[in-house]
């Protein structure tokens, strides 16, 4: 009995000893925000695509370096394109050359047609004048069948080398604008080979080098505007409808430890993500940092509502029901504004009430 006495005691005093953890709501500035990571990107960025497929011959800018709107990034090997591009403009050559050149096709029939033409207007004479002297008796019938044959001969002849020449420059014509389709065509594909810049910027990475083998639509390097940088974040669809354009964003950057940064939102993906449920969103720095990256990360806290001077206590004191245990007993609260540490208590608790830590 007197062991069970002492053991008694004993937890008796250790309860008493142990004492509840409590605070007193205080007032506080508080922040209701929507948390999402970081990643620090250029303005204007995009992916240089090839359209065709290739070997690189050659590489004319490194990574870092400058760019210009048009400045030639990468060359891929296009041998049989130029020797088509050749061919095409050689063929379009020889057939302007036909029509109106040197080597005038169409001024040779000309000449043709003129001898033709005066064959025929000598044996229309030759026909008549037989034809008079037939009438006189001065010749036979023979002769003048002979003459009137050689006159519609050569008439014939004249009217079979005008069309030819009517004929012949409109299949020069016609040879002539396929021919310079066919070049542009060629030149087109040419320009395929030379990947240019679309902007003035900087070459932020490559991905292939001299001599790799690039296939159609693959990135070869990335391209973005040098000055100007924005922030992309992903928030998730069940903190969407609280985010609106124009918001401010509360930045901190692994580069940047010690300091926060504001932005703006600036975009709001009108589609969510199928597979990570999530939405893109963009921001503004309104004060960036002196030095941005590519890629940097960091942490963003999209503010939703803030207070300067809110009563508000730590959130593990809040329990089910809203309810939080005073010295007195249970209390029912009414709550507003909250984020991850701090929950606002709009009715309920003065800053003079000692509130309990639920055990």
């Amino acid at each position: 009995m007197k062991n069970i006495g002492f053991i008694l005691i004993t937890v008796l005093l250790v309860a008493c000893g142990k004492e509840r953890e409590s605070t007193k709501p205080s007032h506080e500035e508080l922040v209701e925000a929507v948390y999402s990571s970081v990643v620090i990107e250029p303005v204007d960025a995009y992916k240089v695509n090839s359209s065709i497929t290739g070997y690189i011959d050659e590489v004319y800018f490194n990574e870092g370096d400058f760019v210009k709107k048009g400045d030639l990034l990468f060359l891929i090997s296009n041998k049989p394109i130029e020797l088509n591009e050749q061919n095409a403009e050689l063929n379009y050559e020889l057939l302007k050359d036909s029509y109106d050149g040197a080597a005038n096709l169409i001024e040779e029939m000309k000449l043709d047609q003129k001898s033709s033409k005066m064959k025929m207007l000598n044996d229309s004479v030759n026909y008549q004048r037989f034809k008079m002297l037939y009438d006189k008796n001065a010749c036979s019938k023979f002769e003048l069948d002979n003459a009137s044959m050689a006159y519609e001969l050569s008439k014939n002849n004249y009217l079979s080398v005008s069309k030819r020449i009517v004929r012949k420059e409109k299949e020069l014509r016609n040879q002539i604008n396929q021919s310079k389709n066919n070049l542009n065509a060629s030149s087109l594909k040419t320009k395929d080979y030379y990947i240019r810049s679309n902007i003035d910027g900087k070459l932020f990475q490559t991905f292939k080098e001299k001599g790799e083998f690039v296939s159609m639509q693959e990135p070869i390097a990335i391209v973005g505007n040098a000055q100007e940088y924005k922030l992309k974040m992903l928030i998730d669809e069940v903190d969407i409808s609280k985010v609106s354009i124009g918001q401010k964003v509360l930045v901190t950057l692994e580069a940047y430890k010690s300091k926060v940064f504001e932005a703006k939102i600036t975009k709001i993906a009108p589609k969510m993500d199928a597979q990570t449920q999530t939405f893109e969103i963009e921001a503004a720095f309104v004060n960036k940092p002196s030095k941005l990256y590519m890629g940097l990360t960091g942490e963003g806290n999209i503010v939703i509502n803030e207070k300067k001077k809110a009563l508000v206590i730590p959130r593990e004191y809040l329990q089910a029901g809203n309810k939080v245990e005073t010295e007195n007993g249970f209390v029912k609260v009414k709550t507003g504004l909250s984020n991850w540490s701090f929950i606002e208590i709009v009715s309920g608790l003065d800053e003079n009430t000692v509130i309990l830590k639920p055990e």
